[in-house]
């Protein structure tokens, strides 16, 4: 389907997607910037993505493929990225930047096809997991939204993000994305 209505189906499933794929494009605005993050130095570097990503809480998984670039900055304390994920016939480009606080804090915001202005992120890493909390207004229901993004950064080189959003009319969340990232190999 190619219509205005199947397009906006596709980035509203897409969102938490984007915003997983985006929980590497936080910008924090308090407090003075940790040192060189080690996890945030893990995931500099070109990504390829692919895994699932529910449209709605009784919607089928689909299949999604993100390209994402990420660059350290502000001396390896936070890093910007700048990507695109796709559904089906349809693609959104996501930006922000993530900002480590110190004492395994982080927060940030993160601009996508599917939020309604930026989102609101924060939350705090253990071992080698991220879990954040992104706070923003969905485009198209203009409602407030609640998504819990986890990061799982491997030692082999790869990451997984997994995000949860809070399915308003039950109260309960549902798994809306499971993407695994791999360095971009590119060829010579």
């Amino acid at each position: 389907m190619t219509t205005r209505h199947s397009f906006q189906q596709a980035l509203r499933g897409c969102r938490n997607v984007a915003l997983a794929a985006a929980l590497v494009v936080a910008t924090g605005a308090t407090g003075a910037l940790a040192a060189g993050d080690e996890l945030l130095s893990r995931l500099e570097g070109e990504w390829i993505g692919q895994g699932t990503v529910r449209m709605g809480p009784a919607s089928p998984p689909e299949r999604i493929y993100c390209k994402i670039a990420n660059k350290l900055v502000s001396g390896g304390a936070a890093i910007e990225q700048n990507g695109r994920c796709a559904v089906g016939t349809n693609s959104g480009s996501l930006k922000g930047k993530i900002s480590a606080r110190g004492d395994g804090k982080y927060e940030g915001s993160l601009d996508s096809p599917q939020t309604a202005g930026p989102a609101s992120l924060a939350g705090e890493a253990t071992d080698n997991r991220i879990v954040l909390q992104a706070q923003f207004i969905d485009r198209f229901s203009r409602k407030p939204s609640l998504s819990i993004i986890q990061l799982m950064v491997g030692d082999g080189g790869a990451y997984r993000l997994v995000s949860n959003t809070l399915n308003p009319e039950s109260g309960k969340h549902f798994e809306t994305s499971d993407i695994l990232f791999k360095p971009n190999k590119k060829k010579k």
